[in-house]
C-alpha cells in the first residue's frame, strides 16, 4: 500500500472493513477487532491512525510486529489466525497495516483466562455475537448444519407420510405403505428428518418440515416464498397480488413423470407462468407454451433460494415482480468465503447438505451444482437477454432477471 492510498482510506470514517487504532491500545481490545473481522467479511486495522480525527500519529512501539503476533494473535485470539502485516512510512510516522481475511474456522473468540468471547463486525463497530450469529458462523464453517435442528412443538405427526412413502419407494425401491409408526420414525430419523429434542423425544427437523411437512408454515414462519406483483417498476403500496406460499418441497408424480400433487416449486412456478408464459402457434396448427423469461432459469433460482437459504434468519424469501424485471431474494448472505465472482466461475458451497441431497433426489437440482453458472447465466445469454444482476447485503442474496424489451 502506498502513502497516497493510505490517505484516500483515512479520508473516510471507519466502516465494516476498516478500523483505526493507536499502538498503545490494550492487547485484548485489539484482539476484539481482529476476531470481529475474521467472523464477518475480513478487514484491515491501521495502527498509528487516531480514530477520533483520523490523523496519522505514527506507531512508536518497538518491535510492534513481533509483539502483535506473539501477544495479541498468539495469546488472545482463538482459533489461530495468520494475518498479512505491512508497514507504510509516512512523513507523519510509521503506519502498520494488518489485513485479516474472513476466517474459515468460525466462530473466532477473544481468549481471556478461562473466558472466550466471540465478536462480529456490524457496521463500524465490533459487538459481542449473539446466539443466532454464533450458530450462523458455525454453520458457515461446516461445523453445524442448522437444517437438522429440531423444531419446537413438532412430532412425527407433522410429517406428511404420503409424501415420504412416495419418495422412499421411488428412491430406495422399498414400499413403506404398510409400515407401522415405529418403522417410519426409524427411517425418518436415519435421514435426519426426525431428530431427538432436549426431552429425548422425536421432533421434525427443519429439513423434515421443509421437505415433507404437512403444514411447514405453521411452525416455520420463514419457510417458502412471499410473491408480490407490482403494477410498475418500483415498490409501492398498490399491487396486483401479495401472497405467501409455504407448501413442502416434495411433490408426487405418476409413472409418466407427471406431477399429480404439486409441491412448493411447482405451485410457485404455476403462478409465475400466469405472468411470464403464453401460448403460441408453432406451425399454424399446434400450440406450445413459450416463456418470456426462460422457465428453466426461474425454476433453478426458486430451488436455490429454498435449498441454500439461511434458516437461522426469521424472514421469508421474497419474489418481487415488476414490469421490467423479477427479483428473487433469498435470506442469508453468501456462506463462508463464497462470493458473487466465485458463483459466476462455478464454485459451490453447501450450507444445507441434506436439503441439497433431497433436491437432487427429486430432480430439482443437478449433481454437479453448477446451476447459476450453467442454467441461469448461460440460458439467459443464449436467449439474448441481459445478464442477471447479483447483489449481496449483510442479510440477503438477491438475483434480478430483466424482462426482454421485445
Amino acid at each position: 500500500m502506498t502513502y497516497q492510498e493510505l490517505l484516500e482510506i483515512i479520508a473516510n470514517p471507519e466502516n465494516s472493513k476498516v478500523e483505526f487504532k493507536l499502538d498503545s491500545e490494550r492487547p485484548e481490545r485489539i484482539a476484539k477487532e481482529i476476531v470481529a473481522f475474521a467472523n464477518f467479511r475480513g478487514g484491515r486495522i491501521f495502527f498509528g491512525v487516531d480514530n477520533n480525527n483520523r490523523e496519522i500519529k505514527g506507531s512508536s512501539k518497538e518491535n510492534f510486529e513481533e509483539w502483535l503476533m506473539d501477544t495479541v494473535f498468539g495469546r488472545y485470539v482463538t482459533p489461530s489466525i495468520i494475518p498479512l502485516y505491512e508497514e507504510i512510512n509516512t512523513p507523519e510516522g510509521r503506519v502498520a497495516v494488518v489485513t485479516i481475511e474472513q476466517g474459515i474456522n468460525k466462530p473466532y473468540f477473544v481468549k481471556e483466562g478461562d473466558r472466550e468471547t466471540p465478536y462480529i463486525r456490524i457496521g463500524s463497530t465490533s459487538q459481542i455475537a449473539d446466539r443466532e450469529q454464533i450458530l450462523r458462523m458455525a454453520q458457515e464453517s461446516g461445523y453445524y448444519h442448522f437444517e437438522i435442528a429440531p423444531v419446537s412443538g413438532t412430532s412425527f405427526q407433522d410429517i406428511d407420510k404420503e409424501l415420504f412413502i412416495h419418495y422412499y419407494r421411488n428412491e430406495f425401491g422399498e414400499d413403506l405403505s404398510g409400515a407401522d409408526e415405529d418403522l417410519l420414525i426409524e427411517k425418518l430419523n436415519q435421514l435426519d428428518l426426525l431428530v431427538r429434542n432436549s426431552f429425548n423425544e422425536f421432533s421434525a427437523s427443519i429439513a423434515g418440515l421443509v421437505i415433507f411437512g404437512k403444514n411447514p408454515g405453521r411452525f416455520l414462519s420463514n419457510h417458502g416464498f412471499r410473491v408480490i406483483h407490482y403494477p410498475g417498476n418500483d415498490i409501492e403500496t398498490n399491487h396486483h397480488f401479495d401472497q405467501a406460499y409455504n407448501l413442502p418441497l416434495a411433490s408426487v408424480k405418476n409413472e409418466k413423470g407427471e406431477v399429480i400433487r404439486s409441491g412448493l416449486i411447482e405451485t410457485v412456478m404455476n403462478k409465475l407462468g400466469e405472468i411470464y408464459a403464453r401460448e403460441e402457434l408453432t406451425d399454424g396448427i399446434h400450440r406450445e407454451t413459450v416463456w418470456i423469461i426462460p422457465e428453466r432459469a426461474l425454476r433453478e433460482l426458486l430451488v436455490n433460494a429454498i435449498i441454500h437459504r439461511d434458516y437461522t434468519k426469521r424472514n421469508r424469501n421474497e419474489i418481487r415482480i415488476f414490469n421490467d424485471r423479477i427479483e428473487i431474494e433469498s435470506q442469508g448472505r453468501l456462506p463462508n468465503t463464497l462470493t458473487i465472482e466465485k458463483i459466476k466461475a462455478g464454485q459451490k458451497y453447501q450450507r444445507n447438505p441434506i436439503l441439497v441431497r433431497f433436491a437432487q433426489d427429486f430432480g430439482l437440482m443437478e449433481h454437479k451444482g453448477l446451476g447459476i453458472r450453467k442454467i441461469v447465466i448461460e440460458t439467459l445469454r443464449n436467449a439474448g437477454m441481459k445478464e442477471a444482476l447479483m447483489e449481496e447485503t449483510e442479510e440477503t442474496f438477491k438475483l434480478t432477471i430483466f424482462r426482454p424489451l421485445h
